[in-house]
Parts: C-alpha cells; sequence; structure tokens
C-alpha cells in the first residue's frame, strides 16, 4: 500500500498530471485548478519537489519547446510511473473518505 500523501505533495502531483512544469508554472497551475483555494509558496514548493525528485515521485524533464524564461534556465518537473500511482492511490483514499463523511453528515445522499 503507497504512503500517504502530504498536502503539498499531492498538490504538485495534481498540478503537474501529464505536464512537463517548471516551479513556478506549478505554482500558478494550482491555484488555477483550485480557483486560488490552494496555493503552494516558494519556499514549501521548491522543498518538497527535492523530497519528490528524491523518493522517484518527480524527475527533471527538458522544458516544452520554444519556453524560453527570459532569464536563467527554469528547471521542469514531470511525474514518474511511481508519481502517478501514489496520485491515483490517495485519490482513491480520499474517494473512501468522502463517501464515509457523507454517510456520517448526509446520510440521505450517501451512495
Amino acid at each position: 500500500m503507497p504512503d500517504r500523501l502530504s498536502a503539498p505533495v499531492y498538490n504538485v502531483l495534481l498540478a503537474l498530471g501529464t505536464e512537463t512544469r517548471h516551479g513556478y508554472g506549478i505554482m500558478l497551475h494550482l491555484a488555477e485548478l483550485t480557483g486560488g483555494a490552494e496555493e503552494l509558496l516558494p519556499g514549501t514548493l521548491y522543498a518538497t519537489l527535492a523530497r519528490m525528485l528524491e523518493s522517484g515521485l518527480i524527475e527533471e524533464a527538458r522544458p516544452p519547446r520554444g519556453e524560453e524564461s527570459g532569464g536563467p534556465p527554469r528547471r521542469h518537473y514531470r511525474l514518474t510511473a511511481r508519481g502517478k500511482a501514489q496520485a491515483e492511490a490517495e485519490t482513491e483514499r480520499m474517494r473512501r473518505w468522502v463517501t464515509v463523511a457523507r454517510r456520517v453528515w448526509q446520510p440521505g445522499l450517501a451512495r
């Protein structure tokens, strides 16, 4: 059974999805996905990325064609197969908890 993921790790996995993104792009995409409800501050993001690289959830990738930073080169990241599997397992775990919560708080709506 995969380890339970912290919120920052899960957020990065979701923000990457099937794309290759640099750190700032991950922050922007997460804000877009959640309508601004979730954010990753730079200190948390870059510490999280370092741990995720070390644990094999993500890997560095070449930047998409035509993407230029206008400054120093940016590091780009993408999910590994392990990262995708962990994100899917965490999503399923949370889905089960939502089902339990609905039974507790809204018994007539539970599925």
